[in-house]
């Protein structure tokens, strides 16, 4: 019969050593970002007399005289939390190359929770998606907190436009920032 007093000896002490050895796991913060084509959107109210069109690229208003209100929901990947964006972007552009004035309002949160509002208005001045001027962007200061943190109850959040004719929204997008590790 072998001894098996030495083994179990050395293997107890690889494991306290080895356990000793590990570092502490501190809190982190992840950033990740849920993010949607403007194909999302979908008229307020819905009819067949528009020019509104969700496509694989966008949502577009190709009417030349009417504008369409336009809602654009924005669910989070994260589910144990309800402050879930401490920013909230949507792209817009113009189709035809005019300005265009933009109204949104954003609101964060639902019944339970209650809702926050928050309107913006923007001009929509160029083609060029990406463009610094062709995004609204909101935080946790729009709907009464402190830039930088995350929105109150933006779990549940979704964005609703009145779109003028020509123009379109490229995208809309929440930025995540949140604790990860202990």
């Amino acid at each position: 019969m072998r001894d098996l007093r030495l083994s179990t000896t050395l293997a107890g002490f690889v494991a306290v050593f080895g356990l000793a050895a590990v570092p502490s796991v501190e809190a982190a913060q992840a950033i990740g970002i849920n993010f949607a084509t403007g194909s999302v959107c979908q008229l307020s109210i819905p009819t067949t007399d528009t020019k509104f069109r969700p496509k694989a690229t966008g949502a577009r208003n190709e009417s030349t005289t009417t504008s369409n209100f336009v809602i654009c929901p924005l669910p989070s990947s994260l589910q144990w939390t309800n402050d879930a964006f401490d920013d909230i972007y949507i792209g817009l552009y113009s189709l035809d190359g005019a300005s265009h004035n933009v109204s949104c309002t954003a609101v964060s949160g639902w019944r339970e929770s209650g809702y926050v509002y928050s309107t913006k208005n923007w001009v929509v001045t160029n083609t060029e998606v990406g463009h610094p001027d062709s995004y609204m962007v909101w935080n946790a200061g729009d709907f009464g907190g402190t830039a930088g943190d995350q929105i109150t109850s933006s779990l549940a959040f979704s964005i609703t436009c009145l779109l003028p004719p020509q123009t379109a929204i490229d995208y809309i997008q929440g930025e995540l920032k949140y604790e990860i590790g202990t």
